[in-house]
């Protein structure tokens, strides 16, 4: 399975698209971690699971969402609500109590992939103003046969095989 997952947008409609474009036929699904800042029926963000972010205060998306990937539970929220940007210890722990092996966050901007505690996180960076990396970010993910390959690219397209990570589940 191969999902899509981009954040922290904050309003860049043109670029979400072609994003969306570019991967769209080869993902089975597309999340976008918060902080678009587009309305719920905005005709970008057709198709995409969305979570609510800090700047999403107008909306009515989710705060969390649960998915089953290959049989494996992913737990995505934005992250502001477990302090993320000072530790993960809120987001594992939430992961842990609704039985996520993966936790996908954004918040941070910083494009990232670790495994802390049993729990692999997740952050695609963000695409319009990423932090500790040059350019805006998002990642693939494929989910297969007990593993996740977590594949970074730039807002522009390219790949940023610096980021990438690989996991076993």
């Amino acid at each position: 399975m191969n999902i899509l997952v981009i954040s922290d947008s904050h309003g860049w409609t043109d670029q979400l698209k072609a994003i969306i474009s570019r991967h769209e036929h080869e993902v089975d699904q597309v999340i976008h971690v918060g902080d678009s800042e587009l309305p719920e029926h905005a005709p970008e963000l057709a198709g995409v699971n969305v979570v609510a972010g800090n700047c999403d205060v107008f909306s009515s998306f989710p705060n969390e969402l649960e998915c089953q990937w290959e049989g494996t539970t992913a737990y995505i929220a934005h992250g502001h609500h477990h302090g993320v940007k000072q530790t993960l210890a809120k987001l594992i722990d939430r992961a842990k109590e609704k039985g996520a092996r993966i936790a996908i966050y954004g918040h941070s901007h910083i494009a990232r992939a670790e495994e802390q505690d049993g729990v692999i996180l997740i952050n695609p960076g963000s695409v319009r103003l990423p932090k500790q990396y040059p350019e805006g970010t998002y990642c693939c993910l494929t989910i297969g046969n007990e593993h996740v390959d977590i594949n970074y690219w730039t807002t522009a397209g390219k790949k940023a095989t610096d980021l990438d990570k690989h996991f076993t589940l």
